[in-house]
């Protein structure tokens, strides 16, 4: 995996997971005999068979699971809207992987994830193949969202955080309102946030995915807490 080579796939939807109101996840079948090597926090470029019309997409599941690939999208455009009425069985164009800011089980540092909304997919396929693989990296997830009910992974968060000791998480919603009964952290992610939830700031790698604005600000705030910038790995999506 060392050496990865450009391939391109027709992969057959195999399963969508309405992940929210407005965030899906689809899984596409890795064929028998077929071999999709690629790193967590990696992305492919995903068209339909019928068009040119491509969008870039990160996997959100782990590189273990060699049955299946999953993207988790929200609908933002042209495109989406289209991914959004396909079916279990049409087929997807996958192209790729690309993305070198990847997570390796050569890294040994503590890693903290921070994310706003549907940003936190590729950081999934990170905490996924970390726990899958048993490694011994402490991961904390500091998480964003509008509302509680839009939590991507809610499920999933609290059950890997049962099975897995090195990691945790924390959300924050920025969105609150009382009939919710939200009775966690509110408002943005602000250095305080940051300061209570990284044990070690000076030695951690820190992986970062979501808006341009978001991750702006989340690089300002950690450089202000001595972060460095070769310690920061970005992944910015726009609308």
């Amino acid at each position: 995996m060392n050496q990865q080579t450009i391939q391109e796939h027709k992969l057959k939807i195999i399963k969508i997971i309405d992940e929210t109101l407005d965030v899906k996840t689809f899984r596409v079948e890795t064929p028998d005999g077929t071999e999709i090597n690629f790193f967590p926090n990696q992305f492919f470029m995903v068209r339909f068979p019928d068009s040119e019309l491509q969008r870039a997409y990160s996997i959100s599941s782990s590189p273990t699971q060699k049955d299946y690939m999953d993207i988790t999208v929200n609908m933002v455009g042209e495109f989406t809207t289209k991914l959004f009425k396909s079916k279990v069985n049409d087929y997807l164009i996958f192209k790729g992987p690309f993305g070198k800011l990847h997570f390796t089980e050569n890294i040994k540092n503590d890693v903290v994830l921070i994310s706003g909304g549907c940003g936190i997919a590729p950081l999934m396929s990170i905490i996924k193949y970390c726990s899958q693989k048993n490694l011994q990296n402490k991961i904390k997830l500091i998480y964003s969202a509008k509302t509680p009910a839009d939590i991507v992974y809610n499920e999933d968060l609290k059950k890997i955080k049962e099975q897995n000791q090195n990691f945790n998480y924390t959300v924050t919603i920025t969105r609150p309102s009382p009939e919710q009964n939200w009775t966690g952290r509110t408002g943005r992610i602000d250095s305080n946030l940051l300061k209570e939830n990284i044990k070690d700031i000076e030695n951690s790698l820190y992986f970062l995915c979501g808006p341009v604005e978001f991750v702006k600000n989340t690089i300002s705030l950690l450089e202000t807490l001595g972060v460095k910038k070769d310690q920061i790995r970005t992944d910015v999506w726009g609308g």
